[in-house]
């Protein structure tokens, strides 16, 4: 039996996008890929052993502080002791779906042209949309946490699901299906994580179809033959190194650095649809990344270096076994499912801006935060007069 948590995925993570570029490259030197000469162009040789040494470094600093923090936070109880209101999530959804209805028709325009890597106007674009999708995912999960005892069948009903789907067709629609598969990778960590465990059977042919089914969708948007569904997505992590290989050539490993980008990047808190210039304003990384991604390896050697880096990882698990520990409130369930999902992809392809602030410190931490916190409120001023408070006593009459 398999379950999925934030090891889990962070282990995916970091072998998809941090091992298996090298060992593609190494392993079949003749594959084939976009930029592929420009890759081979910055490789090394000598390079592999001291990347490759940090990484299990860097990787036994995290395993190390999940380690310290499962005995520190054990698991607390599966019940759920308060309900979010369904009228505070019915208002949400509404206002998502008004949210997202607005921006397809404001951004129409960038929304459904071919994308490129450079093409700012089409990112902001869909990021408007992605952030409405998220917010349906949350609306979702809270639903969904808050109930453990029905059925899928039952939940899947619910309405609260109908535009999470819709909208997670579209995306893939236009070709955008990292997001769908990390919402997908939520829900199987809230099922093995809260409900039940997947036995390793059903897990590996799940992986199998929708790598293929996610394969398929990128050779489509690349409108090549879905023959070629496994081998585009090995494209992913390759893609992605590039600015991996061209960091390690000319800018090497540094040791310590500080977190300035990181601060600056949080400015990327303000919505797309409230600002969307704003990505002219965010301060990019002195990195090359001419497809848009950023290797998060060159992320944290920026923002932290190898040292700081080896602190982050060593904490960083700690806050997800924290969380856990706490699985009984549906706010730190909903974080902990939000925020393990992310580590799958988004946490080791994009800039900080977008993997640490927006996906999880806005939509997996401040969002639950609000939506909840409106929820007791509601749910307090709703409580009869006699339950909040005992009654005042007599007053003097004045004279």
């Amino acid at each position: 039996m398999v379950e999925i948590n934030h090891v889990t995925t962070f282990t995916f993570g970091f072998l998809f996008y941090w091992i298996t570029p090298l060992a593609v490259r190494i392993g079949a030197s003749k594959v084939s890929f976009p930029l592929a000469p420009e890759w081979l162009a910055f490789f090394r040789e000598r390079l592999i052993t001291p990347y490759a040494l940090s990484c299990i470094f860097l990787y036994c600093c995290f395993m190390l502080g999940d380690s310290l923090a499962s005995s520190r936070f054990l698991p607390g109880k599966a019940e759920r002791r308060t309900h979010v209101p369904r009228l505070v999530l019915s208002m949400v959804v509404l206002f998502g779906c008004g949210l997202m209805i607005y921006s397809v028709i404001a951004l129409r325009s960038d929304l459904f042209r071919p994308a490129t890597p450079t093409d700012l106007r089409v990112g902001a674009a869909r990021g408007a949309v992605t952030a409405c999708i998220i917010l349906f995912a949350c609306v979702a999960l809270i639903h969904t946490i808050d109930r453990p005892r029905p059925t899928w069948k039952k939940l899947l009903s619910a309405w609260y699901f109908l535009p999470l789907i819709a909208g997670s067709t579209l995306m893939i629609f236009l070709g955008s299906r990292l997001y769908v598969a990390s919402i997908l990778v939520m829900f199987a960590i809230y099922q093995t994580s809260f409900r039940s465990k997947f036995k390793l059977k059903v897990v590996l042919v799940a992986v199998l179809l929708f790598a293929f089914l996610f394969g398929v969708v990128g050779t489509w948007r690349e409108g090549s033959s879905a023959s070629g569904a496994f081998f585009n997505v090995f494209l992913e992590p390759m893609e992605g190194s590039l600015s991996l290989v061209h960091h390690l050539r000319y800018k090497g490993i540094a040791w310590i650095n500080w977190p300035s980008e990181l601060i600056s990047d949080f400015q990327n808190l303000v919505p797309t649809v409230l600002m969307p210039e704003k990505y002219k304003s965010l301060r990019k990384p002195d990195a090359f990344r001419p497809l848009g991604g950023l290797h998060s390896f060159v992320s944290f050697n920026l923002n932290f270096g190898l040292i700081g880096t080896a602190v982050f990882w060593l904490l960083w698990p700690m806050l997800f076994r924290y969380c856990r520990s706490r699985a009984s409130s549906t706010l730190f369930a909903t974080i902990y499912v939000m925020c393990s999902g992310w580590l799958t992809f988004t946490f080791f392809r994009d800039p900080f801006s977008i993997s640490l602030v927006k996906a999880m410190f806005e939509d997996s931490i401040l969002i639950p935060l609000v939506i909840i916190g409106f929820g007791r409120l509601l749910s307090a001023a709703c409580l009869p007069v006699d339950a909040r408070s005992a009654p005042l006593p007599p007053q003097p009459e004045v004279a």
